[in-house]
């Protein structure tokens, strides 16, 4: 437990939420983006719109409404969406149309240059082990206008390469997104469970190098001990600010929407 009697897991959460903007399309990957999601739309962000990729549009919870949805499919996207769909539509017509504004996502492995990886971890050919699969991951990391990505702060997974690309952010820095046929992408934001980190491209990728780096920490996390958790030299900003605690009300609310620990028990996020 981190000081003020909430877990960083929880922190992490309530930043990711904290990071969407007030407005606009953002499409939830699997896991904790759609936890982070729904707390940004019922605290502090009702304008945005809320989708997956299966094609549930518009998700729109009541204030009152139970839980979150358990994964991007969960019947009780049902009730509250404008429209409900197919994949056919979520990534085609939304994304593929350059609709999306911001992308959630989550992953087993992410780099220097915010590439993800969801597939397999070691030698493809011969992998250590298979993880879920790509589902939506490749079309927002493509095609959203921006990602916000979530991962727990581990050496192994904070990767310098990630084993497989599954998830291209800014593939192998400047230049390489527009090389690949890609539009250039951000602000990026990956919030991890020791800090934020943005991106050091003023462009979407064209120009600087390209890199993670450590803007802000959590509440008596030193940036010393975010750099041991990483698997490169990581860079960190001149100014490094710490992130408010969570606050009574954003707590009682993500706590509410995960009443089983669906997303926030240790091993799952």
């Amino acid at each position: 437990m981190a000081d003020g009697d909430y877990t960083l897991a929880e922190l992490m959460c309530v930043q990711a939420a904290r990071e969407m903007p007030k407005q606009g399309v953002v499409m939830l990957g699997m896991g904790l983006p759609v936890l982070a999601g729904v707390l940004a739309k019922l605290m502090h962000a009702p304008e945005i719109r809320l989708c997956t990729e299966v094609g549930a549009f518009d998700y729109a919870p009541r204030l009152d409404v139970s839980r979150a949805s358990v994964g991007i499919h969960d019947l009780i996207l049902n009730n509250g969406s404008a429209m409900v769909s197919d994949m056919v539509d979520a990534l085609g017509t939304l994304l593929m149309g350059g609709n999306v504004d911001i992308g959630v996502l989550g992953a087993a492995q992410i780099d220097r240059f915010g590439n993800f990886n969801t597939l397999v971890m070691g030698d493809y050919r011969a992998p250590e082990r298979r993880l879920g699969g790509t589902g939506g991951n490749t079309e927002i990391a493509c095609l959203a206008k921006r990602i916000v990505g979530i991962m727990p702060q581990e050496r192994r997974r904070f990767v310098e390469r990630v084993d497989f690309n599954t998830s291209p952010g800014y593939i192998s820095g400047p230049g390489a997104r527009v090389r690949a046929g890609l539009d250039p992408q951000g602000p990026n934001v990956v919030v991890s469970t020791f800090g934020v980190f943005g991106f050091d491209t003023s462009d979407g990728g064209a120009t600087g190098s390209c890199e993670m780096v450590l803007e802000k920490v959590f509440p008596n996390m030193d940036p010393e001990i975010v750099g041991l958790e990483t698997g490169w030299d990581l860079r960190v900003a001149e100014t490094v600010r710490e992130v408010e605690p969570p606050t009574a009300e954003e707590l009682a609310l993500l706590r509410r929407l995960d009443p089983h620990k669906f997303y926030l028990t240790p091993g799952r996020y």
